[in-house]
């Protein structure tokens, strides 16, 4: 069963871009805390929704394979990717010392959210389909 496809990746996409940055405006408002590299900010994280909708709806093609392991290894792919990535604009710019540290909470907190509403979704949608085959019997 595939819950995210082409019709409703830009959708996903943007409904969870829009919590994490509301989520993070509603942070930094409670914390005090001014960005100073906020437009950067608010694309990185426009990347990382694109990414971690993308990693995640790789699940379907992933089925054949243990729950566990499967979902396990969504998430270190997505922080490689993301430690990756602070990696590779290290050579372009300076980075925080404690960047990976950063970007490790900040990028784990939001994807488990995310895993969690995903596959509960996509069990329930499981659930539903069992019922109906049930009825068809």
């Amino acid at each position: 069963m595939k819950l995210i496809n082409k019709n409703n990746f830009i959708s996903i996409v943007c409904v969870t871009f829009t919590l994490i940055v509301c989520g993070k405006l509603i942070l930094e408002k409670i914390t005090g805390f001014v960005d100073k590299n906020y437009t950067e900010n608010i694309f990185m994280c426009l990347g990382i929704s694109i990414l971690a909708t993308f990693i995640l709806s790789l699940h379907y093609y992933l089925q054949r394979f243990p729950f566990i392991p499967v979902v396990i290894g969504q998430y270190l792919a997505l922080i490689g990717f993301v430690f990756l990535g602070i990696w590779i604009l290290g050579h372009f710019t300076e980075n925080s010392p404690s960047a990976y540290h950063d970007m490790f909470v900040s990028v784990t907190i939001p994807y488990v959210i995310g895993a969690v509403v995903y596959y509960i979704s996509y069990f329930m949608e499981i659930k539903k389909a069992n019922e109906v085959f049930k009825k068809l019997n």
